[in-house]
C-alpha cells in the first residue's frame, strides 16, 4: 500500500484514512462518496495493524464546510469506534471528543417502522452519538496467519541463512582436516 506524508491528504485515487475521506469531503454528497470509497479501501486490507493505520488519525470537523457536517463528523467518530470494537483494535482517542456528538438524533429512514428498527439494532457507537442505522457495513475480512512478507525481506534472510550454512560447513571441514592430519 502506498503511504504518504502523516499530514498530506490523499488526493488521487481512493481515500486509504478517514482523515483522506474528510480532507476530500466540502458537502454532504462529497463525505457519502467518499465514505463509500474508503469502505472499498477497507475491503483489501486484510491486517490488524493496516486497519489500525485507516483509522488512528482524527479527521478533521467537517462542520464548518457543510450544514451536515456535524453528523459526518458523528458519522466517522461512530464508525471508527465500531470498526475498532468488532475487530478487537484500540479505540482512536480522537472519536471520544464531544464534538464528534451529533446535535440532533439522525434516522436512516423517515419511515415510523424503520426508525423503530434503527433505535433498537443500531450499535452503541452510533447510539450514543445520536445515530440510528439498522445496519453497518464492516466489509473486512481479516487474512488468517501471519502478514506477507515483502520480496525484499525474503531474500535478505534467504541470503543470510545460506551464509550461516557455509559458515557451519566450513567449521565442519575444517575439523576434519585437522583431525586428519
Amino acid at each position: 500500500m502506498r503511504t504518504l506524508p502523516h499530514n498530506a491528504p490523499n488526493r488521487t485515487g481512493r481515500p486509504q484514512t478517514l482523515r483522506d475521506v474528510a480532507a476530500r469531503s466540502r458537502s454532504l454528497s462529497d463525505f457519502g462518496r467518499e465514505f463509500q470509497d474508503w469502505l472499498h479501501t477497507l475491503r483489501t486490507l486484510r491486517s490488524r495493524p493496516a486497519i489500525t493505520e485507516a483509522i488512528k488519525e482524527a479527521p478533521e470537523f467537517l462542520d464548518i464546510h457543510f450544514p451536515e457536517g456535524a453528523t459526518a463528523d458523528a458519522w466517522l467518530a461512530a464508525y471508527a469506534e465500531h470498526l475498532a470494537n468488532t475487530l478487537g483494535l484500540p479505540v482512536p482517542a480522537w472519536t471520544t471528543t464531544p464534538a464528534r456528538i451529533a446535535r440532533d438524533p439522525w434516522f436512516e429512514s423517515a419511515t415510523p417502522a424503520l426508525r423503530l428498527t434503527a433505535l433498537r439494532d443500531s450499535p452503541a457507537a452510533f447510539k450514543h452519538r445520536n445515530l440510528y442505522t439498522a445496519t453497518v457495513d464492516i466489509p473486512v475480512r481479516l487474512a488468517a496467519g501471519r502478514p506477507p512478507v515483502p520480496p525484499e525481506r525474503l531474500r535478505a534472510n534467504n541470503a543470510a541463512r545460506q551464509r550461516r550454512f557455509r559458515h557451519h560447513r566450513r567449521a565442519e571441514l575444517d575439523a576434519l582436516r585437522k583431525r586428519g592430519s
